[in-house]
Protein backbone atom coordinates (compact mmCIF):
# COMPACT_ATOMS: atom_id res chain seq x y z
CA UNK A 1 0.00 0.00 0.00
CA UNK A 2 1.02 3.32 -1.02
CA UNK A 3 1.87 5.82 1.48
CA UNK A 4 -0.08 9.23 1.55
CA UNK A 5 2.90 11.51 1.29
CA UNK A 6 6.46 11.48 0.55
CA UNK A 7 8.96 14.34 1.51
CA UNK A 8 11.82 14.21 -0.76
CA UNK A 9 15.05 15.69 0.36
CA UNK A 10 17.62 15.76 -2.63
CA UNK A 11 21.36 16.12 -1.43
CA UNK A 12 25.12 16.05 -2.38
CA UNK A 13 26.07 14.49 1.14
CA UNK A 14 25.86 17.63 3.32
CA UNK A 15 25.75 15.91 6.69
CA UNK A 16 25.73 19.36 8.94
CA UNK A 17 22.70 20.17 6.43
CA UNK A 18 20.51 16.48 5.67
CA UNK A 19 20.68 15.10 8.99
CA UNK A 20 18.94 18.11 10.88
CA UNK A 21 16.60 18.01 8.56
CA UNK A 22 15.53 14.70 8.86
CA UNK A 23 15.44 14.91 12.59
CA UNK A 24 12.99 18.18 12.40
CA UNK A 25 10.84 15.00 10.02
CA UNK A 26 11.13 12.44 12.48
CA UNK A 27 11.48 14.63 15.61
CA UNK A 28 7.42 15.72 14.86
CA UNK A 29 6.54 11.96 15.99
CA UNK A 30 4.29 10.77 13.00
CA UNK A 31 3.03 7.48 12.49
CA UNK A 32 5.69 6.40 9.82
CA UNK A 33 3.31 4.37 7.67
CA UNK A 34 1.74 7.69 6.70
CA UNK A 35 4.64 8.67 5.19
CA UNK A 36 8.36 8.26 3.70
CA UNK A 37 11.12 10.14 3.32
CA UNK A 38 13.26 10.11 -0.03
CA UNK A 39 17.10 10.51 0.39
CA UNK A 40 19.07 10.81 -3.30
CA UNK A 41 22.86 11.82 -3.23
CA UNK A 42 24.59 12.96 -5.78
CA UNK A 43 27.69 13.75 -3.88
CA UNK A 44 31.12 12.06 -3.04
CA UNK A 45 30.64 12.12 0.38
CA UNK A 46 31.51 8.50 2.45
CA UNK A 47 31.12 9.66 5.48
CA UNK A 48 27.81 10.72 4.91
CA UNK A 49 27.10 7.67 2.66
CA UNK A 50 27.54 5.42 6.06
CA UNK A 51 25.81 8.43 8.46
CA UNK A 52 22.53 8.33 6.00
CA UNK A 53 22.29 4.45 6.10
CA UNK A 54 23.07 3.96 9.56
CA UNK A 55 20.11 6.70 10.24
CA UNK A 56 17.83 4.26 8.10
CA UNK A 57 17.75 1.60 9.49
CA UNK A 58 15.95 3.37 12.24
CA UNK A 59 13.68 4.44 10.42
CA UNK A 60 11.50 1.52 8.01
CA UNK A 61 10.00 4.69 5.66
CA UNK A 62 13.39 6.08 4.78
CA UNK A 63 14.57 5.38 1.31
CA UNK A 64 17.87 6.13 0.45
CA UNK A 65 19.65 6.50 -3.26
CA UNK A 66 23.07 6.99 -4.68
CA UNK A 67 22.53 8.55 -8.14
CA UNK A 68 24.69 10.51 -10.69
CA UNK A 69 22.19 13.01 -11.38
CA UNK A 70 23.57 16.27 -12.79
CA UNK A 71 23.63 19.14 -10.18
CA UNK A 72 19.51 20.41 -9.36
CA UNK A 73 18.59 17.31 -11.74
CA UNK A 74 19.10 15.65 -8.22
CA UNK A 75 15.35 16.76 -7.45
CA UNK A 76 13.85 14.72 -10.39
CA UNK A 77 15.63 11.28 -9.30
CA UNK A 78 14.20 11.57 -5.96
CA UNK A 79 10.16 12.08 -7.50
CA UNK A 80 11.20 9.11 -9.43
CA UNK A 81 11.01 6.54 -6.99
CA UNK A 82 9.00 8.23 -4.42
CA UNK A 83 5.61 5.96 -3.43
CA UNK A 84 3.74 8.20 -2.04
CA UNK A 85 0.28 9.79 -3.38
CA UNK A 86 1.31 13.33 -2.41
CA UNK A 87 5.00 14.30 -3.36
CA UNK A 88 6.46 17.30 -1.71
CA UNK A 89 10.02 18.93 -2.43
CA UNK A 90 11.90 19.56 0.90
CA UNK A 91 15.41 21.32 0.91
CA UNK A 92 18.24 19.35 2.36
CA UNK A 93 18.14 22.96 4.08
CA UNK A 94 15.25 23.65 5.48
CA UNK A 95 13.84 22.27 8.43
CA UNK A 96 10.42 21.26 8.80
CA UNK A 97 8.54 23.16 11.50
CA UNK A 98 6.56 21.29 14.38
CA UNK A 99 3.29 20.05 12.76
CA UNK A 100 3.91 20.64 9.26
CA UNK A 101 3.73 16.66 8.32
CA UNK A 102 0.53 16.81 9.53
CA UNK A 103 -0.80 19.62 8.09
CA UNK A 104 0.07 18.28 4.75
CA UNK A 105 -1.42 15.15 5.62
CA UNK A 106 -4.33 16.65 6.12
CA UNK A 107 -4.29 18.13 2.40
CA UNK A 108 -3.65 15.36 1.02
CA UNK A 109 -6.79 13.46 3.06
CA UNK A 110 -9.04 16.07 1.76
CA UNK A 111 -7.67 16.97 -2.10
CA UNK A 112 -6.91 13.46 -3.08
CA UNK A 113 -10.35 12.91 -5.24
CA UNK A 114 -10.51 16.07 -6.51
CA UNK A 115 -6.25 16.59 -7.18
CA UNK A 116 -5.94 20.43 -7.67
CA UNK A 117 -2.56 21.70 -8.32
CA UNK A 118 -0.59 23.32 -5.11
CA UNK A 119 1.96 25.26 -4.50
CA UNK A 120 3.61 25.67 -0.88
CA UNK A 121 4.75 29.65 -0.73
CA UNK A 122 5.87 28.87 3.09
CA UNK A 123 4.97 32.66 4.14
CA UNK A 124 7.08 34.01 1.04
CA UNK A 125 3.19 35.85 0.32
CA UNK A 126 3.51 37.35 4.11
CA UNK A 127 0.06 36.67 4.10
CA UNK A 128 -0.62 33.01 5.74
CA UNK A 129 -3.43 32.66 3.09
CA UNK A 130 -4.57 29.61 0.86
CA UNK A 131 -5.50 31.12 -2.42
CA UNK A 132 -7.48 29.26 -4.77
CA UNK A 133 -7.59 30.02 -8.39
CA UNK A 134 -9.50 28.21 -11.55
CA UNK A 135 -6.98 28.30 -14.37
CA UNK A 136 -3.26 28.47 -15.44
CA UNK A 137 -2.49 31.80 -16.41
CA UNK A 138 -3.67 33.37 -13.05
CA UNK A 139 -1.98 31.15 -10.87
CA UNK A 140 0.97 32.00 -12.89
CA UNK A 141 0.39 35.85 -12.07
CA UNK A 142 -0.68 35.26 -8.54
CA UNK A 143 2.52 33.15 -7.41
CA UNK A 144 4.67 35.77 -9.57
CA UNK A 145 8.62 35.13 -9.58
CA UNK A 146 8.44 32.28 -6.82
CA UNK A 147 7.77 30.14 -9.31
CA UNK A 148 11.53 30.15 -9.97
CA UNK A 149 11.70 28.69 -5.79
CA UNK A 150 11.06 25.31 -5.98
CA UNK A 151 10.79 25.06 -1.97
CA UNK A 152 7.61 25.43 -2.79
CA UNK A 153 7.23 22.45 -5.16
CA UNK A 154 4.27 19.40 -4.16
CA UNK A 155 2.14 17.76 -6.69
CA UNK A 156 0.18 14.13 -7.27
CA UNK A 157 2.30 11.22 -7.89
CA UNK A 158 -0.43 10.48 -10.11
CA UNK A 159 0.59 13.87 -12.67
CA UNK A 160 4.07 13.69 -12.34
CA UNK A 161 3.39 9.53 -13.53
CA UNK A 162 1.79 11.41 -16.61
CA UNK A 163 4.58 13.43 -17.38
CA UNK A 164 6.62 10.34 -17.41
CA UNK A 165 4.76 8.94 -19.93
CA UNK A 166 5.72 11.66 -22.58
CA UNK A 167 8.90 10.70 -22.22
CA UNK A 168 10.29 13.84 -21.33
CA UNK A 169 14.16 13.73 -21.11
CA UNK A 170 15.83 17.02 -20.86
CA UNK A 171 14.58 18.87 -17.72
CA UNK A 172 15.44 22.00 -17.19
CA UNK A 173 19.52 22.05 -15.85
CA UNK A 174 18.61 25.42 -13.50
CA UNK A 175 15.04 24.87 -13.04
CA UNK A 176 13.85 21.37 -13.22
CA UNK A 177 10.71 21.65 -11.01
CA UNK A 178 9.58 24.66 -13.87
CA UNK A 179 8.95 21.42 -16.10
CA UNK A 180 6.10 19.92 -13.29
CA UNK A 181 5.45 23.01 -12.17
CA UNK A 182 4.69 24.38 -15.36
CA UNK A 183 3.29 21.43 -17.01
CA UNK A 184 -0.34 21.09 -15.54
CA UNK A 185 -1.70 23.79 -17.56
CA UNK A 186 -5.51 22.01 -17.72
CA UNK A 187 -6.76 22.10 -13.83
CA UNK A 188 -9.71 23.19 -13.08
CA UNK A 189 -8.27 24.00 -9.46
CA UNK A 190 -5.31 25.64 -8.58
CA UNK A 191 -4.09 27.14 -4.81
CA UNK A 192 -1.15 28.75 -3.31
CA UNK A 193 -0.69 27.78 0.13
CA UNK A 194 1.01 30.79 2.20
CA UNK A 195 1.28 28.55 5.00
CA UNK A 196 5.15 28.70 7.02
CA UNK A 197 6.08 24.98 6.96
CA UNK A 198 9.62 25.48 6.20
CA UNK A 199 12.49 27.43 8.06
CA UNK A 200 15.45 27.86 5.94
CA UNK A 201 18.75 27.26 8.26
CA UNK A 202 21.53 29.87 8.32
CA UNK A 203 23.96 29.14 5.58
CA UNK A 204 27.04 30.93 4.72
CA UNK A 205 26.20 32.43 0.92
CA UNK A 206 29.36 30.97 -0.46
CA UNK A 207 28.37 27.36 0.28
CA UNK A 208 24.65 27.53 -1.67
CA UNK A 209 25.36 27.26 -5.41
CA UNK A 210 28.18 27.41 -8.14
CA UNK A 211 25.62 28.43 -11.15
CA UNK A 212 25.61 31.51 -13.11
CA UNK A 213 23.24 33.66 -11.10
CA UNK A 214 22.00 36.45 -13.20
CA UNK A 215 22.06 33.98 -16.44
CA UNK A 216 19.52 32.40 -14.22
CA UNK A 217 17.37 34.74 -13.46
CA UNK A 218 17.95 37.11 -16.09
CA UNK A 219 18.27 34.53 -18.58
CA UNK A 220 16.72 31.29 -18.21
CA UNK A 221 14.04 31.55 -16.18
CA UNK A 222 12.46 34.89 -18.15
CA UNK A 223 12.94 32.41 -21.38
CA UNK A 224 11.03 29.99 -19.39
CA UNK A 225 7.98 32.20 -18.84
CA UNK A 226 8.72 33.44 -22.47
CA UNK A 227 8.00 29.98 -23.83
CA UNK A 228 4.39 29.92 -21.76
CA UNK A 229 3.24 33.41 -23.77
CA UNK A 230 4.71 31.85 -27.26
CA UNK A 231 2.37 28.46 -26.19
CA UNK A 232 -0.39 30.82 -25.27
CA UNK A 233 -0.63 29.57 -22.10
CA UNK A 234 -0.26 32.89 -19.77
CA UNK A 235 -1.10 36.23 -21.59
CA UNK A 236 1.27 39.22 -22.29
CA UNK A 237 -0.20 40.56 -18.98
CA UNK A 238 1.00 37.72 -16.78
CA UNK A 239 4.32 37.73 -18.43
CA UNK A 240 4.49 41.39 -18.22
CA UNK A 241 3.83 41.43 -14.80
CA UNK A 242 5.99 38.31 -13.71
CA UNK A 243 8.54 39.65 -15.47
CA UNK A 244 8.87 42.85 -13.80
CA UNK A 245 8.53 41.38 -9.86
CA UNK A 246 11.47 39.36 -11.37
CA UNK A 247 13.40 42.51 -11.86
CA UNK A 248 13.02 43.44 -8.30
CA UNK A 249 14.18 40.12 -7.39
CA UNK A 250 17.39 40.38 -10.07
CA UNK A 251 17.77 44.22 -8.42
CA UNK A 252 18.28 42.44 -4.61
CA UNK A 253 21.03 40.15 -6.49
CA UNK A 254 22.97 43.24 -8.10
CA UNK A 255 22.75 45.12 -4.96
CA UNK A 256 24.20 42.27 -2.92
CA UNK A 257 26.46 40.90 -4.78
CA UNK A 258 27.75 42.97 -7.47
CA UNK A 259 27.42 46.57 -5.82
CA UNK A 260 28.24 45.42 -1.83
CA UNK A 261 30.20 42.50 -3.72
CA UNK A 262 29.23 40.08 -0.56
CA UNK A 263 30.81 36.82 -0.30
CA UNK A 264 28.96 34.21 -2.50
CA UNK A 265 29.95 30.85 -4.43
CA UNK A 266 27.82 32.06 -7.34
CA UNK A 267 29.19 32.90 -10.34
CA UNK A 268 28.29 36.35 -10.77
CA UNK A 269 31.27 37.67 -13.35
CA UNK A 270 28.73 37.65 -16.48
CA UNK A 271 26.41 40.02 -15.57
CA UNK A 272 27.01 43.09 -17.95
CA UNK A 273 26.23 40.66 -20.64
CA UNK A 274 22.98 38.55 -18.99
CA UNK A 275 21.11 41.45 -17.37
CA UNK A 276 20.73 43.20 -20.60
CA UNK A 277 18.63 40.55 -22.78
CA UNK A 278 15.05 40.33 -21.37
CA UNK A 279 15.93 43.75 -19.12
CA UNK A 280 17.12 47.57 -19.66
CA UNK A 281 19.90 49.05 -17.93
CA UNK A 282 17.76 52.11 -16.76
CA UNK A 283 14.89 49.58 -15.66
CA UNK A 284 17.56 47.71 -13.47
CA UNK A 285 19.33 50.94 -12.46
CA UNK A 286 15.92 52.70 -11.47
CA UNK A 287 15.09 49.02 -8.73
CA UNK A 288 18.17 49.16 -7.96
CA UNK A 289 18.11 52.83 -6.33
CA UNK A 290 14.51 51.79 -4.78
CA UNK A 291 16.68 48.44 -3.39
CA UNK A 292 19.77 50.74 -1.75
CA UNK A 293 16.74 53.32 -0.48
CA UNK A 294 15.18 50.66 1.31
CA UNK A 295 17.94 48.84 2.50
CA UNK A 296 19.52 52.51 4.05
CA UNK A 297 16.27 52.82 5.93
CA UNK A 298 16.27 49.69 7.13
CA UNK A 299 19.71 50.39 8.57
CA UNK A 300 18.66 53.57 10.05
CA UNK A 301 15.52 52.06 11.67
CA UNK A 302 17.60 49.28 13.43
CA UNK A 303 20.14 51.73 15.12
Amino acid sequence: MANLLSLCVPTYGISEWVFPVLDSIYNQGVDEDLFEVVVTDNGSNESFEKEILEYANKHKNLIYKKTEAYSFLNEIESYKIANGEFIKFVNHRTLMVPGSINYLLEFVKNNKEEKPFVYFSNDALKNDNVLYLNNFNDFVKELSYWSSWSTGMAFWKSDFNDLLSRNISNYNELFPHTDILFSQRKKTKYIIDDKFLLKEMEIEAKRKGKYDLFYAFCVEYPYILLELLRSNDITPSTFNSVLNDNLKFVAELYFDYVYRKKECSYDVSNYKNTINIFYRDKELKKEFKIVRRKRLINKLLKK
